[in-house]
This record gives structure tokens, C-alpha cells and sequence, in this order.
């Protein structure tokens, strides 16, 4: 992995987190996307296929084109952003999710 990027990505979601605008757990998550909040889900890589597979099909099921990445663990995440250990995290800003995404894909 590359360390720098890394670090800018949970740098953003720290970010986030204290403008209010990340949501932590599986539930939230997908609450959130149900009610067009959520722009990117970022899944800890170390959360169970279930979890994985459970985001993806609500996903599909509701027809949203909304991007997810795999990144971290879920205790470095939390850690990190200072919350109860989950493996869902959803960013509600636009830019925020852009952001991220471009330097995901980089």
C-alpha cells in the first residue's frame, strides 16, 4: 500500500468526522444511503464477507452508483477517527468523497 496516500485519505475522513459529515456502522450507513446522504462508503479491508456482501447488495438493490473502497483496518480506523470499532464508514460531502476518491485513485 502506499503510505501516503493513506495517510491523506484518513487525514479526510478525520476531517469529516469533526464537520460532522461521517458515519460510522453498517445501519447508518446504509440509512444514509437509502436517504441519498452518503457519497462514498469506505470499507475497513479486514470486515467479514457478510458486511461486504450485505453493502454491496443494498447497493445494487437500490440503484445507487455509489462508489466503495476497501481501505484499512477496522481498528486503525477507528482509532484514528476516534469512534466505537466498526468496518462502515460513509461520507455525506461531496467534496469530501471526491476527494478521497481521487486520491484513491492515484
Amino acid at each position: 500500500m502506499n503510505q501516503e496516500r493513506d495517510s491523506k485519505i484518513l487525514n479526510l475522513m478525520q476531517f469529516a468526522r469533526k464537520a460532522g459529515q461521517l458515519t460510522a456502522g453498517v445501519d447508518a450507513c446504509l440509512r444514509g444511503m437509502h436517504r441519498k446522504h452518503i457519497h462514498l462508503i469506505v470499507i475497513a479491508a479486514d470486515s467479514s464477507e457478510r458486511t461486504t456482501k450485505r453493502v454491496n447488495f443494498e447497493i445494487t438493490a437500490s440503484g445507487a452508483k455509489l462508489p466503495v473502497i476497501s481501505f484499512g483496518s477496522q481498528q486503525e480506523l477507528s482509532i484514528a477517527l476516534g469512534l466505537h470499532q466498526s468496518g462502515v464508514f460513509g461520507i455525506s460531502d461531496k467534496n469530501f468523497a471526491a476527494k478521497i476518491m481521487d486520491y484513491w485513485q492515484a
